[in-house]
């Protein structure tokens, strides 16, 4: 499925009104830079009760970096998302009257969350041809340990092998 494809999924799932459709929306339309289009969905998905989207709606006006600044609906959105026990709205609360600068976890949090994606991205998967693999001394000294014991030097074919008996 391409990204484009699951866009058009998450749309048709929260114009149904599923929350947590509209919240990924949001999410992914964030990412492209489409606020505009973006924030209908997130304030759909927060109107519902999704810690998630209220906490991201909260920090949005907290920011005021992609909408203007309103500390009102950051208090707001950010309580709604603390009482349903999101983590990190509780402490932008906890830090509104503090500095503007972000705390060491939160810097912390966010080095750890970008790492993870990266390797998340980068990660390689093991399909189902790929094995464990034994290198060529130790599945000579496996086979002379097999005929020691009786076997025959070609009683066996290990499957992957490429037809070395073993």
């Amino acid at each position: 499925m391409t990204r484009e494809q699951g866009i058009r999924w998450l749309k048709q799932a929260a114009e149904r009104g599923h929350e947590y459709a509209a919240y990924r929306l949001a999410k992914e339309l964030l990412k492209d830079g489409k606020m505009a289009e973006a924030l209908p969905w997130l304030t759909m998905s927060a109107e519902a009760d999704n810690p998630y989207a209220e906490y991201l709606l909260g920090k949005l006006y907290w920011e005021g970096e992609a909408i203007p600044q309103d500390m009102g609906q950051a208090v707001y959105w950010l309580t709604q998302a603390a009482e349903q026990g999101h983590p990190y709205a509780q402490l932008l609360l906890e830090r509104q009257d503090g500095p503007s600068l972000p705390s060491a976890i939160l810097v912390v949090n966010s080095l750890l969350h970008s790492i993870g994606r990266i390797f998340q991205d980068n990660a390689r998967t093991m399909d189902s041809t790929q094995g464990q693999h034994t290198d060529r001394k130790l599945r000579r000294r496996i086979q002379e340990k097999k005929i020691a014991m009786g076997h025959k030097p070609d009683d066996h074919v290990e499957p992957g092998w490429g037809g070395m008996t073993m």
